[in-house]
């Protein structure tokens, strides 16, 4: 009896326990999903967890840099000249156009770059252009062959439209290419080729010995050497004066003339189109001379220039 009894208290003990077994994990199955669905906050492992960057993945940059450096916007540095310095030698150092260089700096005349100078150097290639009355960004883009909706952005315009006299930036225009040229001092090229007798500037009369001023290059040439056009124009005259002896005055593109002096003959004729190489004439010893040579002059709007800064 006593076993049998034991047997049984032991059976419903067993299942007692079995009971509040059941019983126990059913509220720690309802504590964690409390906790779960709860604020509660997991305790940090003494260890951090890390994982791979976006750098992993192909086409995507995890350095933000890398896309801001794509859309830096317009901005400028500014670069002291140095000896030996060109122009075209800083525009490949900030990899911008020689035209965007020249623009923003007002450059006339690149070969009178000095050491010392300092540029002003923008972070995109483009130039400056100041509007014209009524023009609109659309038309100025469309003739400069670029982006107008570039324009607007570059320079934070509300509309198309464009008040009067403001400069604007164009990203990506270039200078008409005669303009470059001009500037670079590439315009005419030698029309003979000989020895400098005298140059551009101030001298001595050769027959008197009077200070005179000389607007031109005389350049030693044998007689009946080739005289070509140096740059494409039309002649607007020649004929024979005491001082240059036979000559012959070419008219060019942007305001730019040019004479040539104490001819032998002359191959041309008023109001004929020249192309660069056509031959004008002969060099000779006519006028005012002391021997066989050709006297060249350049003049800008009437004015005289030295053809020294203008010859390639």
């Amino acid at each position: 009896m006593i076993d049998k009894e034991r047997s049984g208290r032991d059976g419903l003990l067993v299942r007692a326990g079995s009971g509040r077994c059941l019983g126990a994990t059913a509220f720690v199955l309802a504590t964690l999903a409390c906790l779960v669905g709860s604020a509660a906050q997991v305790a940090r492992p003494s260890v951090p967890a890390r994982g791979g960057m976006l750098e992993d993945l192909p086409g995507l940059s995890a350095d933000p840099s890398e896309s801001q450096a794509a859309d830096r916007g317009l901005y400028y540095s500014v670069y002291r000249v140095v000896r030996g310095d060109t122009l075209s030698d800083i525009a490949d150092r900030y990899d911008l156009t020689l035209d965007t260089i020249v623009s923003f700096n007002d450059i006339q005349n690149a070969r009178s770059l000095r050491p010392g100078t300092l540029l002003k150097v923008p972070s995109i290639s483009g130039i400056l252009y100041a509007a014209k009355e009524g023009e609109e960004v659309g038309a100025i883009a469309a003739k400069q062959e670029i982006s107008a909706d570039r324009v607007i952005e570059a320079n934070g315009l509300m509309s198309e439209r464009i008040e009067s006299g403001r400069t604007l930036f164009l990203p990506d225009a270039r200078l008409a290419s005669f303009k470059l040229r001009e500037i670079s001092g590439d315009l005419f090229r030698w029309p003979a080729r000989g020895w400098i007798t005298t140059w551009y500037g101030w001298d001595k009369d050769p027959f008197t010995g009077a200070r005179r001023f000389h607007n031109g290059l005389d350049i030693g040439v044998d007689t009946w050497t080739p005289v070509l056009a140096p740059m494409d124009g039309y002649v607007s005259d020649t004929g024979y004066a005491s001082g240059l002896g036979n000559y012959i005055l070419l008219t060019h593109h942007a305001g730019w003339s040019s004479i040539y002096g104490h001819l032998q003959t002359i191959s041309v004729k008023r109001g004929q189109r020249v192309s660069t190489g056509t031959r004008l004439g002969y060099s000779g010893n006519t006028g005012y001379s002391t021997g066989p040579h050709l006297h060249f002059s350049v003049f800008k709007n009437g004015r005289s220039v030295n053809p020294a800064n203008v010859l390639h």
